[in-house]
């Protein structure tokens, strides 16, 4: 029989690779006791419900803070790690607007990520650090006091158990559960070839709505929000209208 401990062992074991972890399960073995990590498993009540709508839902989530953020309205931000002054400004005035009961979902990395994170905290809203390596890492090491922060007030999780880096493909896997738990995702900056438009095909794959402001067509880091629009993502015209995500 299958156990949230196991799994947990599975998922140190093998770093958190998700095909390792299925092949292991069809090869039991004794489980070794691992330094403790605080963890969530597929089989527990605690794992979100929306996670098990992915085709390769991760089988434990390791965490620091509070889980009970995972079951608060959401809105995923995602965007370009180089957004133009444009964007950054939008996103600014834009929380001024929103509902402060949101849970404000992304991956910690350097652009939108970063200042989406720190805009929920200066206005007093949670947010969750959905993180592509070992909660003992900090990817990018400049946001290691926002990391902190968040983990203290409100939650950072990962499928990656401690000491895993945070390689290439990591930050491509971490994008699909920032897509799972986010009601709604709001992109607001991509290039048309980027790791937010992974994001934004998970999502699409679960059928969460999509929202996105209007670029200049001189910016490059806009194509693929403009690419969105054209293609019906629902689209945001005014700042005031962060109050309707």
């Amino acid at each position: 029989m299958i156990t949230s401990n196991y799994l947990i062992h599975l998922a140190i074991r093998h770093q958190g690779n998700y095909f390792a972890i299925k092949k292991a399960l069809d090869y039991p073995c004794e489980i070794k006791h691992y330094y403790y990590q605080k963890a969530i498993t597929i089989l527990d009540h605690q794992y979100p419900n929306c996670l098990k709508h992915l085709t390769q839902p991760p089988w434990v989530l390791f965490y620091e803070g509070n889980l009970d953020y995972l079951n608060t309205p959401s809105l995923g931000i995602v965007g370009s790690r180089n957004p133009s002054e444009y964007a950054k400004t939008v996103l600014n005035q834009g929380f001024s607007h929103m509902n402060k009961s949101l849970t404000i979902i992304s991956g910690g990395a350097d652009g939108i990520d970063g200042y989406a994170h720190t805009e929920a905290l200066q206005h007093n809203m949670a947010t969750i650090w959905v993180c592509a390596h070992g909660l003992n890492k900090v990817y990018p090491y400049k946001h290691k006091e926002l990391f902190k922060t968040i983990k203290e007030k409100y939650l950072v999780i990962s499928e990656y158990p401690l000491n895993t880096l945070p390689l290439p493909h990591h930050f491509i896997e971490r994008n699909r559960i920032v897509a799972a738990l986010s009601d709604k995702l709001l992109v607001m900056s991509a290039s048309l070839k980027s790791g937010t438009m992974h994001s934004v095909k998970y999502a699409l794959e679960l059928n969460k709505e999509i929202v996105t402001i209007p670029h200049p067509i001189t910016d490059s880091m806009g194509e693929g929000c403009n690419h969105l629009i054209e293609n019906g993502a629902s689209m945001l015209t005014n700042v005031s209208e962060f109050a309707t995500l």
